[in-house]
This record gives structure tokens, C-alpha cells and sequence, in this order.
């Protein structure tokens, strides 16, 4: 096998490990390594029966489970690029999705068809996706993709540069955007986080008999995605479920008994304050990544189960940059607070705001050296602010010190990171600014213990005095939930008779007035 294509590593474990179970479903299904290739293949000759190529985008909107896996590897099969798009969304955030993207063809569940309701006529070919193996029947005007058959088909061969995946998430300014990662990129980011982990960086180290690795977060998720790659480049079999919940969380424990987890703080946060304990007897250690997680949520973990959490620090677009890992803890080399020591291999400078690079404990943004992604599809001006001669900006301040140690002391940008979920001010505030009785609205980000950081939205109310607060505070945040995904809601709305602004009529959201602390949302 030659080439970058991601496909080759499900083969690779086919070949190595084809009898090996690669994939768990929450409800007892599971699969081996060649069966999953198999099945990637039917996909992969279902989508090229629909015209899907080499470079084709095919957006899939489906709620999180293991179908997923064949229909990413069955698009990488054919060099056709998958646009992961969340299963939470609504019809217009779908419809917006589509039309930053491009996509030839658009999957959806075929239980979630009314998602197309916002689709304009000049949409791509549409196919809803059921059971494998079942006999499809349109609904809604929809045919149905017939995939379930299994096909070995063999990888076509991709450049390293060559766009592998588009994926939703945050860039430096403005609205959600959309991300285009390659394959080569990827390798590259796998090869690194493996020689961090387990000492080597070659594929298939892991022994054909290791414990699966659950994967928490959701594969329209870069962390999930990235997760389900990972295992199967080192060897490991992987679970995936719908959602991530504490009492479903212990029974797979008791089925798998997993040695290590990657988790977002929420989760931590949710399995800490469960009143119920769970079996971690056995786990090695916790990766935590995706937002800072407090000291004393950390804390409280560590002291209930005695397992340690690791941290790590990268990005969409930038890849794994820093973290620690468990021969640091035993070393002693680990700082509490900080993000980690920069990993082997990570190019990375702090710079000023005039592009020169700063010495140790100096502040400054952090920029790295990567291959993984080209850019946002949607956006050539935040693509280009993003990429400059190859060094990924990441819009975090921050300083690496003495020591190699990377500590963050705050964002450049003003998006907000609500549950390992990147939620944009501007796109909350649109969607108020709808509502007959909000004047001006001005959305920022305010700490939380479990969230990381909440939306809060400041209003300027616009007549209806007769409403009170209260009554309407409720009104706005149902308002929001009705026209965004619910995580971007705002959680609390707080009203101000002014938004103060500078001398050209814009508001600074640094200006925005700090009410006090905030209840648990």
C-alpha cells in the first residue's frame, strides 16, 4: 500500500487483525476489522453508483453511531471527501452547512428528512440512509441510498496534500466555518500523538487483544473523529454511541472495561457530581481536551477514583500541539495549570501582533507549523489570516516556558468554547435580533464550572414594558432555541438600559459590562 489516503488504515488492521472486533455499538452490535472493510467497500461502490469520486464532497448529516464509520471510510475509498455536519443542527443550520460547503451529495437519516425543509432548489442530490440491509423506502420525496451490501474495495491512491474531510468548527472571526483537513496532515498529527503515547509511531502497535477505546465525543466532532483514528492506528478496536450519559457510561465500563478514556470536562464534571460510582478500577488515565478544565474539578476526580487526568492542547486546524502524558507524571515533570510540554516534533513559536517570534515566558499568540488543514472552504479572507507560509495561527495567547511548557492565558478571538462546543457570539446575537422586543443585544462568554463557559446574553430591551423581565428572559432564551442548535442557546439573559460603545459605534465585547457570578445552567 502507498499514499496518504486515511482509508489505509482500516485496512492496514484488516490485514493485520481482520478477525479482531474494530467496532461496538451501545446495543451489542459489533463488527471485526474486516467486516468493517468490507462494509466500507459497499458504501464506497453505493456512492460512486451515485457519481461520487475522487475530490467529491459528500455532506453527512446522521446522528451519531457506528454507521458513521463505514460511510467515512467508504468515501475515503473512493478519494471523495466526507463534510461532516452535526445531527443536532436544524433545517436553516443545515441549509448553511450545504451552501459553505458544496457538497455533490447530501446523506441524512431517513427519519430526519424534515432537516431539509430550509434547502433551496438548487441543493445537491439528497438520499436518506437507513438499516443496512434493509430495503429502502423514500420518504418525503427522498430515495433512499441502498449501501448494506459488502464490497473489498481497495483505496485509491491520494496525494498527502489532498483534502481528506471538511469539518464545522471556529476560526478566528465571525460565524461557524467550515474547515478542510488532509490526509497527509492527519497522518502526521496521528504519527505524533502515537510517539507521545505509546513510544513509536509506526501503525498497529497496540496487541490485537487490547481493550477497545470508547469514543465520547461525536464523529461530526474533529475530537471524535480524531479519537476513532487514532485507535485504529495504533490497533485498538472502538465504541461508539449516540451520546455521552453517566449510567450509560458504567454499564459500558462493565462491558469493556476500558483502561483509558478521552473526555470533555463536561463529562468529567457530569461523572464527578453523579451520585453514583463508577468503575475505574483498571483505567490508566484520562485525556481531557477540547477546553481548560478547572483545578478543582480535576481535583475532585483524582481524589474520588484515583485515576489521573492528562491534558491536551490542539485544534481543528492546527492538530495535537501539547499536553501530558503518563511518563510525565511519573517523572515529575508535570505542572499543574499548564497545558502541557509541546510534543516532539511541533513546530511553535509565540509572536507579537507584528508576526515576530518572542523568547521563553514572553505572551504572545501561538502559531504552529502545520500540514493538517487548508484552510476554511467558505471564507478565502479567514483562510488566508489562518494559514501564512505554512505557520497555522491559532488565535490563543499564551507563553512556552523554560522548560518547553505551554501555558494559555487567553483567546484573541471571541468565540466561545460551551461544553467542548465552539459557539459564536454573532450567531446568538442574529437570532435574538429577530425578536420584536430586543432593541440591541451585545452575547458573550462567562466561566462556568461544568460548561467551561456559558453564553450570556446582554439586552436592550425595545418597548413591552408590561413584560416582565423574568417572563421575557425565558421568552428569548425558548426564542433562541427554536432558530439554533441547543447548545448555542444562551443560558441566561441579562438586561442593561445601554451597550456601551467607542467612537465609531462599535461595542467592545472587553467592554461589556460583568454582572455577578453566574448560577449553574
Amino acid at each position: 500500500m502507498s499514499g496518504a489516503n486515511l482509508a489505509l488504515i482500516l485496512e492496514a488492521r484488516a490485514a493485520d487483525r481482520g478477525r479482531a472486533a474494530g467496532l461496538h455499538a451501545a446495543d451489542g452490535r459489533s463488527w471485526t476489522f474486516d467486516r468493517i472493510d468490507l462494509l466500507a467497500g459497499g458504501v464506497a461502490r453505493a456512492l460512486a453508483a451515485e457519481g461520487i469520486g475522487p475530490g467529491d464532497r459528500v455532506a453527512l448529516c446522521l446522528a451519531n453511531g457506528p454507521e458513521i464509520v463505514f460511510f467515512l471510510f467508504g468515501a475515503w475509498k473512493l478519494g471523495a471527501v466526507p463534510v461532516t455536519i452535526s445531527s443536532l443542527y436544524n433545517a436553516a443550520e443545515l441549509a448553511e452547512s450545504v451552501a459553505k460547503t458544496d457538497p455533490k451529495l447530501l446523506l441524512v437519516d431517513a427519519g430526519r428528512t424534515d432537516v431539509l425543509a430550509g434547502l433551496d432548489t438548487a441543493t445537491p442530490a439528497v438520499r436518506s440512509v437507513g438499516p443496512a440491509g434493509e430495503p429502502g423506502t423514500p420518504t418525503s420525496g427522498v430515495r433512499p441510498l441502498e449501501w448494506g451490501e459488502e464490497a473489498r474495495v481497495a483505496a485509491v491512491e491520494v496525494e498527502e496534500d489532498r483534502e481528506s474531510c471538511i469539518l464545522f468548527t471556529g476560526g478566528t472571526t465571525g460565524r461557524p466555518k467550515a474547515v478542510s483537513v488532509t490526509h497527509g496532515g492527519t497522518f502526521g498529527s496521528l504519527r505524533r500523538l502515537a510517539r507521545v503515547s505509546t513510544g513509536a509511531a509506526e501503525q498497529g502497535t497496540a496487541a490485537a487483544d487490547a481493550v477497545p477505546n470508547l469514543i465520547a465525543l461525536p464523529l461530526f466532532h474533529s475530537g471524535g473523529q480524531h479519537s476513532l483514528l487514532f485507535a485504529y492506528f495504533v490497533g485498538r478496536g472502538a465504541v461508539v454511541w449516540e451520546r455521552f450519559g453517566v449510567d450509560r457510561l458504567a454499564g459500558l465500563m462493565e462491558r469493556f472495561a476500558f483502561d483509558n478514556f478521552f473526555f470533555l470536562p463536561t463529562m468529567v464534571y457530569d461523572i464527578v457530581h453523579s451520585g453514583r460510582d463508577l468503575p475505574f478500577a483498571g483505567v490508566k488515565h484520562v485525556l481531557v481536551a477540547g477546553q481548560a478544565i478547572s483545578w478543582t474539578l480535576r481535583r475532585d476526580f483524582e481524589l474520588r477514583y484515583g485515576v489521573p487526568i492528562l491534558v491536551n492542547y490542539g485544534s481543528t486546524e492546527s492538530g495535537h500541539i501539547a499536553g501530558w502524558n503518563g511518563k510525565d507524571m511519573k517523572a515529575g515533570r508535570w505542572k499543574p495549570g499548564s497545558a502541557g510540554r509541546v510534543y516532539p516534533g511541533v513546530e511553535l513559536e509565540i509572536r507579537d501582533d507584528e508576526g515576530n517570534a518572542l523568547p521563553a515566558g514572553a505572551e504572545g499568540e501561538i502559531v504552529v507549523r502545520s500540514e493538517l488543514t487548508k484552510g476554511y472552504v467558505d471564507d478565502a479572507e479567514a483562510s488566508a489570516a489562518l494559514v501564512r507560509d505554512g505557520w497555522v495561527h491559532t488565535g490563543d495567547v499564551g507563553h512556552v516556558d523554560e522548560d518547553g511548557v505551554l501555558w494559555l492565558s487567553g483567546r484573541k478571538r471571541d468565540m466561545i468554547k460551551c461544553g467542548g462546543f465552539q459557539v459564536w457570539p454573532e450567531e446568538i446575537e442574529d437570532a435574538l435580533r429577530e425578536h420584536p422586543l430586543v432593541r440591541d443585544v451585545r452575547v458573550l462568554g462567562r466561566p462556568h464550572d461544568r460548561l467551561g463557559e456559558i453564553p450570556v446574553a446582554l439586552v436592550v430591551r425595545d418597548g413591552g414594558e408590561e413584560v416582565p423581565d423574568g417572563e421575557l428572559a425565558d421568552a428569548l432564551v425558548a426564542f433562541a432555541r427554536e432558530r439554533l442548535a441547543h447548545f448555542k442557546a444562551p443560558r441566561r439573559v441579562e438586561f442593561v438600559p445601554e451597550l456601551e460603545r467607542s467612537a465609531t459605534g462599535k461595542v467592545s465585547r472587553a467592554s461589556v459590562p460583568v454582572p455577578g457570578k453566574d448560577p449553574q445552567a
